[in-house]
């Protein structure tokens, strides 16, 4: 007879394989169970995490709107005073042009 690497009930009496087999069937039962559980948690997880970056995108959105109204708002003040008031506008960008450009030959003779 070939040796087999299962287990071997045979050398039980009648009443130890019943209970053995209702013991599986319960283990059986058991493993189906937490499969299910795992799977309906997975599931709920990941429509929990699903709703979770919706509503992160929604904010960033929303921020992001804010941020561009701010903005053009700060843009327009901005132009209004230039068209007002040229002069110091054009010192600011002529005075960060000089530190452009030292910067440059700063890093240049290094």
């Amino acid at each position: 007879m070939a040796h087999s690497s299962g287990f071997d009930l045979s050398h039980f009496t009648d009443g130890a394989q019943q209970r053995f087999g209702r013991q599986f069937a319960h283990l059986a039962r058991d493993a189906r169970n937490l499969s299910d559980t795992l799977s309906h948690y997975t599931n709920n997880s990941h429509h929990g995490l699903g709703g979770i970056a919706h509503d992160l995108a929604d904010g960033a959105r929303h921020q992001g709107a804010v941020a561009a109204h701010v903005l053009g708002k700060q843009a327009y003040k901005a132009g209004t005073a230039i068209r007002r008031d040229p002069i110091p506008t054009i010192v600011a960008v002529a005075g960060l042009a000089c530190l452009v450009s030292l910067m440059m030959s700063s890093n240049s003779r290094r």
